[in-house]
């Protein structure tokens, strides 16, 4: 039986179901998978999205500030204990972990890497691309989120067959159900209860955070509000700016925050609005966009996560210049045209089927069998 091991960054809510399914799916083809994380990233505890599991240990994480920026050390100690044929890690600089896999006798030709494949979400450094492109020429895999990720570590020379194009996702199949079971009843009180707009809703979901240019989101949603005074916002979430938020919704009554929502209270949420709000970055909130029917209001600012991607501008999403004034504009004329909003709803759900948890597991089932049998 081969022995994996996967080290990821922490474990997200969003990450429990994969893991689950992974998991239990390696099993079966006598494959053990053993899954570790550190503890949250400083700038993500205030989302309070993190989770616990059962299945997964916890490996002890020290952060260090070097600059403007923080480092981060798990202990690998538990690792090196054990024999593994395939060691996953997240494809970061910043974990210094990783040089000490990388350097050990017993697990430098073991290492596989999984992440965006290039700096998207930030300005680039040269000197720090370069030493990204140099981890992942030291490892035997690529696991890329999307094919974005993967093509771009082939472009720096890395070789394509040994790479997997993983299709990032959440549990669509939860979501779905969730969805589906929400009633028209529910819808009617939960739009009374916050004097909801039927037509007229949009909805924010996600980290209430700097990355998420949460001031953009505010300013947008007053702009839209002033040329469609019946406009509604919805915004879900938690972050260091949630009391920022709070107080603003205080003295724009049109508003309603939720705090952080998960299953059958997000289903709800989604189900009683008309599509998303996000001026910031859209990273896995569109793969919820999608699958809720929900078209995404974004702006081609250049810092999105990969999952950006999966949205196709006038079919799926509405993408307008990078400033307030447009991205109202673009709201208010789709509000404007609820046949169009209706098209971009089905549209929405059609995408939808291509990004799910069971074909990322299989992606990532396939991806593992090909590094197990690499040679180095």
């Amino acid at each position: 039986m081969h022995r994996v091991a996967i080290i990821h960054p922490w474990m997200p809510q969003y990450r429990l179901r994969f893991f689950e399914r992974l998991q239990k799916t390696l099993k079966e083809i006598d494959i053990e998978l053993d899954i570790f994380y550190g503890e949250t990233p400083l700038e993500w505890r205030a989302r309070n999205d993190s989770f616990t599991p059962t299945f997964a240990q916890q490996l002890p994480t020290r952060y260090i500030k070097v600059g403007g920026r923080h480092l981060i050390f798990k202990s690998v100690r538990t690792i090196l204990e054990r024999h593994y044929d395939l060691i996953i890690l997240e494809q970061a600089i910043r974990n210094l972990e990783t040089y000490a896999l990388l350097l050990h006798p017993k697990t430098k030709r073991k290492i596989a890497y999984w992440g965006h494949g290039q700096t998207f979400t930030v300005h680039k450094k040269s000197s720090e691309e370069a030493l990204k492109t140099r981890l992942t020429k030291n490892s035997v895999w690529f696991f890329g989120y999307t094919q974005a990720g993967v093509d771009a570590v082939v472009a720096s020379g890395y070789p394509q067959p040994k790479t997997t194009v993983v299709q990032n996702s959440i549990d669509t199949a939860a979501l779905k159900r969730d969805l589906a079971s929400v009633t028209d009843t529910q819808i009617q009180r939960f739009s009374n209860l916050h004097g909801l707009t039927r037509g007229l809703t949009g909805i924010y979901i996600g980290g209430l955070d700097a990355a998420k240019r949460i001031g953009t989101l505010l300013e947008t949603a007053q702009l839209i509000h002033s040329k469609v005074p019946n406009f509604r916002l919805i915004i879900a979430g938690d972050g260091d700016q949630a009391g920022m938020v709070g107080d603003w919704a205080r003295d724009h009554q049109w508003a309603v925050t939720l705090g952080p929502i998960f299953g059958s209270e997000k289903a709800l949420a989604l189900r009683s609005a008309d599509f998303m709000l996000n001026p910031g970055r859209v990273g896995l909130t569109a793969v919820d966009s999608l699958t809720s029917g929900l078209p995404m209001l974004t702006t081609n600012w250049p810092f999105h996560a990969p999952e950006f991607s999966y949205l196709t501008n006038g079919d799926t999403a509405v993408v307008s210049d990078d400033n307030p004034t447009s991205l109202a504009d673009e709201a208010a004329a789709l509000m404007a045209a609820p046949e169009e909003l209706a098209r971009m709803s089905a549209a929405c759900v059609r995408d939808s089927a291509q990004y799910t948890t069971e074909a990322m597991v299989m992606r990532f089932v396939h991806g593992i069998q090909g590094a197990l049998k690499t040679k180095t």
